[in-house]
């Protein structure tokens, strides 16, 4: 009888623990004005810390910024452009905290369905910022990570 009770209270909790009849779940964001005049859904903004085998590894803390995308159906060279301006929201902030790396990914839909596109972004000694393309359309690209400043 106590086992039958205590799969009973278990069950109601698992049920009470559910979403049913409420709202969806929407990915929150915040609108930003980029140089251009266009305006963006900014989802996240995150400073992310350098980690090597739950290690903090000093100098590879960075800010990522992840947005919806204005345009995901344009070519690569559109995407790209699109992502570095993007990037300029945050590299005052990467440069005033002495980053050397930034990471802009851009999701096609608030819902996140879709092929995205993720660049990395890294200061050269000079003070010049590049990007390289990591993902694109969702898919890795291959030699990306080691690929020389453009």
């Amino acid at each position: 009888m106590k086992a039958i009770r205590l799969s009973l209270v278990l069950l109601l909790v698992s049920i009470a623990g559910c979403n049913y009849g409420g709202p969806p779940f929407r990915t929150p964001w915040h609108a930003e004005k980029l140089a251009s005049g266009s305006t963006i859904q900014v989802t996240s903004f995150n400073l992310v810390w350098g980690a090597d085998h739950d290690d903090h590894t000093l100098g590879q803390d960075c800010f990522a910024i992840e947005y919806v995308a204005l345009h995901p159906e344009a070519d690569a060279q559109q995407r790209q452009s699109e992502a570095t301006e993007v990037f300029e929201l945050m590299r005052p902030a990467s440069e005033q905290w002495g980053f050397a790396e930034a990471t802009v990914a851009a999701i096609p839909t608030l819902d996140h369905h879709g092929p995205y596109d993720v660049y990395w972004f890294r200061r050269q000694p000079d003070g010049h910022w590049y990007a390289t393309a990591i993902f694109q359309r969702g898919d890795w690209v291959k030699n990306a990570l080691s690929a020389p400043p453009q």
